[in-house]
């Protein structure tokens, strides 16, 4: 029996699938295997097809869609069935998990009761018995199995859970009760779109590690959907990277990403930070996926590869075997690999010069206009403090903080008192000018109320906040709207900051107007400028922000918050949402305009290569306080604090062992903050004094600063679980424990 003869047959086999909706063809002619037990992953951009591939499975691609060719499932064609038989499908043999949670489950019931529901109809036991639903959905035993499903997936106390609604839990929760439903069914195939991408790097490890237990303990396979490869180089098996309707590479993990074969995927790989990428090593993809409509006869990719022959144009290639199990859709697979590198940094120094010269053509315009308005007798900014140079301020920080607590306050009943609880405790923070500083931490540890806290846009409950010498005016205050123009803030979602009847030239021109006193005409000669230095094509300035991508929408938010060449710039997680070209695109140009303009700047996110790549420096929080701060380079690649050594241990592509070592738990409600550390209960080094006294944070060695009482051990955590490891393995009962090993 030869090799091929005995590889297993594929559970899934997609053959010459082509999706359109109305005239427009969006896949074309895809093909795909998944093997039983299998994690595949599908890898691209967005608009590369990704998520119309896995719901096309199902049939769920839209009311719209025209779906052809062959889905052969279990040997049946799921394109053949009727909407019965594909419905039944839904649930029972294929599980979907989806990335938004909270659009997918119902507010108005609780979790136990939605999960008490899809196992009346899904779960193999009860989907076709002739017992009323509602008698099962209200039985004990059903809501007995909703309870193993929730502890099976990791959430602690279920039963409390049962009673929970979905805006009453965390978005970890929420992905993994979405789990526990697409569990219910005992499926055969998986198909998981995003899952975890808004999630923090912890609780994101957490679910993919359990999910990837799960699935092959239960003989599963899995179709992971994701535009994150250090993700996929963690969990999947298999690789398969679409671009533009089209199968462009496929292979094993091992063997893909390490050294890809299609320019695609090198591309992609080389516009990912890692914990070793340098400043302004990343090299985006130039350009943008083009419209299904826009396509050509010959390779998608072609209008972006920088090995692009008059061939390429032409004719789409076949996909060309480069090992067994391994096939690329190139002429050039594996032929130029020098060249490629050296091409793709010859396309992103060109994009850099641009990048600049477009701001000097800009600030040259402005200070044009500015002069035309002098002359004119026209105030460009008659409320405005005079703003004091750079030398007065010399050797002092752009802005600092002290802040011994700032509070939340909650009310129980309608005519009930307002009780206050603290979400900052003890902050001393300083920016320097020119500085970037990284905020990492978990979704509720305080991060966004920080940074704005840092750009004025609250007043801390005590304390102080000062910036460029003097404390920020009482919010919206006559000065407070003169300092605005100084302190600028990038949101995480750039679809919710610019208003849909507006063009996008005419939003980003409209602080000139209002803070310059400029005409329409003169404020949108500048902006259309500092769009095109943030890389956005003119036309798409003309264009209003709902026919627009993330990605272009996220230029533009950077447009408008450095025309008014703000001093500090606040990015609350700026790249959290975008495919990785774009991301690596858009920290490029923060960079070049940090470089350009020398301002400082606060880089929110909890994406820790991010961090590590664009920030000088950073500081990590856990439930409202500062547990450790320092150089970014120093912090990550030797970190002392139990939770930061945990959260670079839980980065995609890191390597996550030590994790092991570290107890069960969640961060706990800051509501109920407990008595000690503030980490005490996940810390595996905690002991009665962290239960009961708070550390301080205090310096630790040169530029570090730490809070923890074992701050020495912390520092050797690493040791020490070597040894305790090398001590089991030599079965020696005398270290067993972390403890002893200490």
């Amino acid at each position: 029996m030869t090799q091929t003869d005995s590889k297993p047959a594929a559970l899934l086999s997609i053959r010459g699938l082509r999706t359109s909706f109305g005239g427009t063809e969006v896949l074309h002619g895809v093909d795909l295997d998944i093997l039983p037990g299998e994690v595949l992953t599908l890898i691209g951009e967005s608009g590369s097809g990704k998520s119309v591939l896995a719901r096309s499975i199902l049939g769920l691609a839209g009311k719209n869609a025209r779906t052809t060719g062959e889905i052969l499932f279990g040997g049946r064609n799921l394109l053949e069935l009727t909407q019965p038989e594909i419905h039944a499908m839904r649930g029972g043999d294929i599980g979907i998990i989806v990335q938004d949670a909270m659009a997918a489950l119902n507010p108005m019931r609780t979790i136990g009761y939605q999960l008490c529901e899809t196992i009346a109809y899904r779960h193999p036991d009860y989907r076709n018995s002739s017992e009323s639903k509602a008698k099962l959905i209200a039985s004990g035993r059903v809501k007995e199995l909703a309870v193993e499903f929730l502890k099976r997936v990791g959430i602690t106390a279920p039963e409390k859970r049962m009673t929970s609604y979905a805006h009453q839990l965390s978005g970890g929760m929420r992905q993994r009760v979405m789990i526990a439903l697409a569990l219910v069914g005992a499926p055969k195939l998986l198909i998981a779109d995003e899952p975890t991408t808004a999630l923090d790097v912890v609780v994101q490890r957490e679910i993919l590690k359990q999910l990837r237990e799960i699935v092959k303990s239960d003989s599963m396979s899995m179709l992971l959907v994701t535009h994150d490869l250090h993700l996929a180089r963690d969990v999947a098996d298999r690789v398969t990277v679409m671009y533009a309707g089209h199968i462009l590479e496929t292979g094993p993990v091992p063997r893909v990403l390490p050294n890809p074969s299609h320019p695609y995927t090198e591309g992609l790989l080389n516009a990912m930070p890692d914990m070793e990428s340098e400043k302004g090593t990343l090299q985006p993809i130039k350009g943008e996926i083009p419209p299904p409509d826009k396509l050509g006869h010959g390779c998608p990719f072609a209008g972006r590869c920088p090995l692009t022959r008059v061939q390429c144009r032409m004719e789409l290639p076949a996909m060309q075997p480069v090992e067994e199990g391994w096939s690329s859709r190139c002429m050039e697979a594996h032929c130029r690999p020098a060249d490629l590198t050296d091409a793709f940094k010859n396309q992103e120094l060109k994009r850099d010069r641009n990048v600049v010269r477009n701001l000097d053509k800009s600030d040259k315009i402005a200070r044009s206009v500015e002069e035309d308005l002098q002359v004119e007798g026209v105030a460009a900014a008659a409320d405005m403090q005079t703003v004091q140079t750079e030398d007065e301020h010399d050797g002092e920080p752009l802005v600092t903080a002290d802040i011994p607590k700032h509070c939340y306050y909650i009310r129980k009943g309608f005519f009930g008192r307002r009780k206050p609880w603290n979400v900052l405790e003890d902050i001393q923070i300083s920016i320097d000018r020119g500085e970037v500083v990284g905020l990492v931490g978990e979704s509720g540890c305080g991060k966004s109320s920080l940074a704005r806290l840092m750009l004025g846009l609250a007043r801390p409950t005590a304390g102080s906040v000062i910036f460029d010498g003097t404390p920020y005016p009482e919010p919206r205050s006559k000065p407070w709207r003169a300092q605005r123009p100084l302190a600028q803030m990038i949101y995480q979602d750039p679809f919710s900051c610019f208003d849909e009847r507006l063009t996008v030239l005419e939003q980003v021109a409209e602080p000139l107007m209002v803070h310059k006193g400029m005409t329409a005409e003169q404020a949108q000669v500048v902006a259309l400028r500092v769009l095109k230095a943030s890389g956005l094509p003119e036309h798409h300035a003309v264009k209003r922000p709902g026919v627009m991508s993330g990605g272009q929408l996220q230029r533009a938010a950077i447009a408008r918050a450095i025309i008014m060449k703000p001093k500090l710039l606040v990015c609350d997680e700026p790249v959290a949402s975008l495919d990785v070209s774009i991301q690596a695109q858009v920290l490029e140009l923060l960079n070049e305009l940090r470089r350009a303009t020398g301002m400082s700047m606060l880089f929110v996110s909890h994406n820790l290569n991010v961090v590590r790549y664009i920030c000088d420096r950073v500081i990590v929080m856990y439930l409202g306080r500062i547990v450790e701060e320092g150089p970014v380079n120093e912090v990550f690649h030797h970190p002392v604090h139990p939770y930061t050594r945990l959260l670079t241990a839980c980065t995609p592509g890191a390597d996550g062992r030590i994790i092991n070592i570290y107890p069960q738990g969640s961060m706990p409600s800051p509501i109920e903050r407990p008595a000690g550390c503030v980490f005490a209960n996940r810390c595996p080094l905690a002991g009665a004094r962290c239960l009961k006294e708070v550390p301080e944070l205090d310096d630790f060695g040169e530029n570090r600063k730490i809070a923890c009482f074992e701050a020495e051990r912390a520092a050797r955590l690493d040791a020490i679980y070597e040894s305790a490891c090398a001590a089991q393995r030599q079965k020696t009962p005398s270290v067993n424990t972390i403890e002893e090993a200490a």
